[in-house]
């Protein structure tokens, strides 16, 4: 009988490992998403195109971080000459980890050259490099309490606490295994914001301003997929 029971716990060990999900790719397609679910239904998109599939490429990202708690993540389109802004909830800098609200506002028009870079006109893989940064900084969120959330609402106040802190989560995002979707996103952006494609002096000296150099170069991303464990334990595809 101990024979058998042995034979069939390693058949389902196999059956698991044969079924489980891969999330270490390289380049993410869209074959793969549909195999990611917001099963939970706490992603909630409140404007947008539903043929853009963003509940699964939260989903796919989400499972990076394994130990990320929040009730509700909210997402609007808007017109803004930034990119991506998150916050969470007034409410919920009182609240437990599990019971907090998160906003993301994704632009959708700036009317400059960053519209070629904005969440909708990027490649897949850079798209999900671009969500991985507002998920980081949910899981950083995950381990704060109310003066975390006042001292980051201060930090905002400073051009070098927010490099700071946007750093923090690209690193972060990089250590889960999220590397090779924020290099896509860092070449992308390097290529599309190069200085002649900008038509606009105006929307060029904010762009210096507000988001140059706010992000890694591709070189510094590299250099850390090259060094960080997770690129070497795990087989990409």
């Amino acid at each position: 009988m101990n024979k058998y029971a042995g034979f069939f716990a390693l058949f389902l060990f196999f059956v698991k490992i044969s079924f489980s999900q891969n999330i270490y790719y390289k380049h993410v397609n869209d074959s793969v998403l549909p195999q990611f679910k917001d099963t939970a239904n706490k992603i909630i998109i409140a404007n947008g195109d539903s043929t853009f599939n963003l509940k699964n490429k939260f989903a796919y990202v989400q499972r990076f971080f394994p130990k990320i708690e929040f009730q509700n993540i909210k997402i609007k389109f808007h017109k803004s000459q930034k990119i991506v802004k998150i916050k969470p909830t007034f409410a919920s800098i009182f609240k437990a980890p599990k019971q907090r609200t998160y906003k993301i506002y994704y632009s959708n028009l700036s009317e400059t050259t960053l519209d070629s870079v904005l969440l909708k006109n990027l490649s897949l893989n850079s798209q999900l490099g671009l969500i991985a940064i507002q998920i980081s900084r949910i899981e950083d969120f995950r381990t704060g309490g109310f003066f975390d959330f006042v001292a980051w609402h201060f930090k905002q106040l400073s051009t070098k606490s927010k490099n700071k802190i946007n750093y923090d989560d690209e690193l972060r995002a990089i250590e889960a295994g999220l590397g090779y979707q924020l290099l896509s996103l860092s070449k992308e952006n390097e290529e599309k914001l190069k200085i002649e494609k900008w038509k606009n002096v105006k929307g060029y000296a904010h762009y210096l301003k507000h988001n140059k150099n706010r992000s890694m170069s591709a070189e510094i991303i590299s250099n850390f997929v090259n060094d960080q464990p997770v690129y070497h334990a795990q087989q990409y595809k």
